[in-house]
């Protein structure tokens, strides 16, 4: 297992919903609707003669949990994000007990966030691998002015005694541009066009910078952001061949 089949190892598999999921509140039948209000919750789990049961705003009364709206503790944390774009919310059991509620609003959770940034950081590193191990002139798929700003970036960190290579220096930006060329992307999709590729590039690169600086509005809906999630996933699942330098 190299490093990168690590990372993705762990932003698609060790990290579990369980960092933002809330811990459950359970009402009392005679007061749930009361409390709901107050708390502005659209779900409640009311206990119900000592039967644990759900009620959603709408509902007439609270019902049984059904099977499908209990999501496993271990479900992993991009996963539950697509879960959670399909339905609003789930119940995550504990020791065989409902203990546990998971919301659309939990998505906008730190711990999401760093999911969505690591995937985007294990892009940038297989990107950077393939240039390394199949397009030797690669310095001729970006403008001089970003040449000498990787340059320049590069002799700072020599300068401070770093073990890198001038690749390392690349922008995000620029591994758009090399992709772009020759119309390299189609080795990810056949069915990829230049815009299209072109854009998913640069709303990633868009959502990157969103998460480096702790934006608030990420400027992209739960839709949108799956989206690029399986943009990613189809280039690093890519077959690994040879591209046209």
């Amino acid at each position: 297992m190299n490093s990168l089949d690590r990372l993705r190892l762990l932003f698609e598999e060790q990290i579990n919903v369980m960092p933002i999921a809330e811990n459950l509140l359970v009402f009392d039948q005679n007061s749930y609707r009361e409390e709901m209000e107050k708390r502005n919750f659209q779900s409640a789990v009311v206990d119900v003669g000592g039967i644990l049961m759900k009620f959603d705003i709408g509902d007439a009364s609270p019902v049984p949990i059904p099977e499908e709206d209990i999501m496993p503790s271990e479900t992993p944390l991009l996963i539950a994000f697509r879960m959670l774009i399909d339905k609003r919310r789930y119940f995550i059991e504990e020791d065989g007990r409902i203990a546990h509620i998971v919301t659309r609003t939990d998505l906008d959770k730190i711990p999401l966030r760093i999911g969505f940034f690591g995937m985007i950081s294990l892009l940038e590193t297989h990107l950077k691998e393939l240039i390394r191990k199949y397009l030797p002139h690669w310095e001729q798929s970006i403008s001089e002015n970003r040449l000498n700003s990787a340059r320049s970036l590069y002799d700072w960190k020599k300068g401070r005694k770093e073990e890198i290579d001038l690749v390392q220096c690349l922008q995000f930006g620029d591994l758009g541009s090399i992709f772009s060329k020759n119309q390299r992307f189609k080795k990810f999709d056949p069915e990829y066009s230049r815009d299209r590729f072109v854009k998913m590039m640069n709303d990633i690169g868009q959502l990157r910078d969103a998460l480096a600086h702790s934006q608030g509005n990420l400027g992209f809906s739960w839709e949108e952001l799956d989206t690029i999630i399986r943009f990613i996933r189809i280039i690093i699942d890519a077959e690994d061949q040879v591209f046209e330098a």
